[in-house]
C-alpha cells in the first residue's frame, strides 16, 4: 500500500519542509505575478536536465506520525524522469513518455500510463512544469502568487473537475535567485498531504541515458 501511495505523487510527480504560513507572505499584484510567470517560464524552457536530492514527507489523516522518505531525482528533456528512493527502502520509478517502470527487490514492472489516468495526469503536470513552463499560466488552475523573504510561492487550485478529484491544492516554492522549484506541497481532497523538498540541485549537467532504465 505504501508503494501505491507513492504513485500519487511521483508525477508530480511528480515532483521536487513544511511551508511557511500565509501570515509571513506578501501577495504579488497583477504586474508582479505576470513578471514572475514570465521568468519561471523562461527558466524552465532552458532546462535540459536536472538532478537533485529530495526528502518526501507524507502526512496522512489516519496517523499522527509523518512518513519520511529520501532519495535522488533525475529529469532529462524530453519527458524522462527517475525517482530513486534510498530510505527507508530501496525503490525506483522511471517515467519515459507514456510508460512507467518500477523496480523493487530485483523485480521490474512496466505500466502503460494510458491505463492509469490519475498517475498519467500527475506525470503530465510535472513534465509541463519542468520542461514547458506552462503550469503557472495554464487554464487548469487558479493561481495566487506570494513573496516570502527571498522565495516565491505559487498556490494552485484546480479548476478542472478531473484534477480536483485527486488534488485539492498544489503549492510550489521557487528559489528567488535560481527560480528552480525547491519545495512542493500536494494536498488531496481528504486533507492528506505530500511535501517534497529538493536540495543540491544541478541544472543542465550531463545525465547518461542509462540512468532512465529501471
Amino acid at each position: 500500500m505504501m508503494h501505491i501511495s507513492k504513485y500519487n505523487v511521483l508525477a508530480l510527480a511528480l515532483l521536487f519542509c513544511c511551508a511557511p504560513g500565509f501570515a509571513q507572505r506578501n501577495a504579488l499584484n497583477t504586474e508582479e505575478s505576470a513578471a514572475l510567470r514570465a521568468k519561471v517560464t523562461a527558466n524552465t524552457k532552458s532546462l535540459q536536465s536536472l538532478q537533485s536530492d529530495f526528502i518526501q514527507t507524507k502526512k496522512l489523516s489516519y496517523t499522527d506520525k509523518a512518513i519520511r522518505s529520501t532519495g535522488k531525482f533525475y529529469f532529462k528533456a524530453p519527458g524522462k524522469i527517475r525517482w530513486e528512493y534510498l530510505s527507508p527502502s530501496s525503490y525506483v520509478v522511471v517515467f519515459d513518455g507514456q510508460t512507467m517502470h518500477t523496480k523493487e527487490g530485483g523485480r521490474t514492472r512496466s505500466t502503460n500510463l494510458a491505463t492509469n489516468r490519475r498517475t498519467q495526469g500527475l506525470n503530465e503536470l510535472l513534465v509541463s512544469s519542468l520542461q514547458e513552463g506552462d503550469m503557472l499560466g495554464g487554464d487548469r488552475f487558479a493561481t495566487a502568487y506570494f513573496r516570502d523573504k527571498t522565495d516565491y510561492i505559487a498556490v494552485l487550485t484546480p479548476k478542472d473537475k478531473r484534477l480536483s478529484s485527486y488534488i485539492r491544492q498544489v503549492e510550489l516554492v521557487f528559489d528567488g535567485t535560481s527560480l528552480l522549484l525547491t519545495r512542493v506541497t500536494l494536498t488531496d481532497p481528504r486533507g492528506d498531504s505530500t511535501q517534497l523538498a529538493f536540495t543540491g540541485q544541478r541544472k543542465n549537467e550531463t545525465i547518461p541515458d542509462a540512468t532512465f532504465r529501471p
